[in-house]
């Protein structure tokens, strides 16, 4: 994977295909390879550009000073700068949704179409952060991913009673939670975790977001962004919402034949409206 340094931190990505530009922003705990069956199927009309969040995958460490989504956000504008990039369609799955919505209204020029999924711009209600803050509280104390916390986490992203291929993929996700050192826990994961949990509430700017170019979806099952999250940001938003049935919070990877024809068909459609 090549690199570019942000804010004096190597950030690494995957660059494949040629065409319009196609931006891959993958969940939190995940990496760019979480988008494996997209990429395949995208690469062959699209250029297709997937980096690593901070900590994750192959990428540096959280730079010093950024302490929010925003920071984030900027970073991921650098990295379009930095290859030149002057528009992109943007895909988010969970923070990654945050990320691509917060680029597409910090710079809207330069996002031709959004896709959200699994994801939300309102706070975080007050029981899930409580929830999800004591399990971050729990990881800085030990310096990793316990057995009891690695099993708690992927059941919340893979639900082996929904989907034939869940078991394998929570396999391979509990065997990455395991493989993190605690330096990476420390200065990435944690307080990029504290930043998603503790984020402002954006929905007051949802109305901003293009309606025709906008796409929102969430697993049927997700039980860490809700599908009524969606469906309310879609109602603001007055975009189009889809559901994925059977799947949980990475449903990606659950439902990848459903997810990517409906990505597919919403990229096409967009370039089919700028023609």
């Amino acid at each position: 994977m090549p690199k570019i340094n942000i804010a004096g931190h190597p950030m690494y990505y995957m660059d494949r295909g040629k065409g319009a530009v196609v931006v891959l922003l993958h969940s939190y705990l995940a990496n760019a390879f979480m988008w494996t069956p997209q990429i395949k199927a995208l690469e062959q009309q699209y250029r297709v550009i997937v980096p690593d969040l901070w900590g994750h995958g192959s990428s540096g460490a959280l730079p010093q000073g950024a302490d929010d989504l925003t920071a984030l956000t900027c970073h991921t504008r650098s990295l379009l700068d930095s290859l030149d990039l002057e528009t992109c369609f943007v895909i988010g799955q969970s923070v990654g949704g945050m990320l691509a919505a917060e680029l597409a209204l910090m710079a809207p020029e330069r996002v031709n179409g959004l896709a959200m999924m699994g994801t939300y711009l309102g706070q975080e209600p007050a029981l899930p952060r409580a929830y999800f803050m004591s399990m971050l509280d729990k990881v800085e104390a030990s310096e990793a991913f316990t057995p009891a916390l690695i099993d708690e986490v992927a059941s919340m992203f893979f639900q082996s009673d929904r989907s034939n291929a869940a078991p394998s993929l929570k396999a391979s996700f509990q065997k990455q939670l395991a493989s993190w050192p605690a330096e990476v826990l420390r200065g990435s994961i944690v307080p990029i975790g504290r930043m998603i949990f503790n984020r402002r509430d954006l929905r007051f700017r949802l109305q901003e977001l293009d309606a025709d170019s906008t796409l929102v979806m969430c697993g049927e099952h997700d039980q860490v962004r809700p599908p009524s999250e969606s469906l309310e940001m879609a109602q603001c938003i007055g975009c189009r919402y889809v559901e994925v049935p059977g799947a949980s919070h990475t449903s990606n990877l659950e439902r990848p034949e459903f997810v990517t024809h409906e990505l597919l068909a919403f990229l096409s459609e967009l370039e089919r409206i700028r023609s």
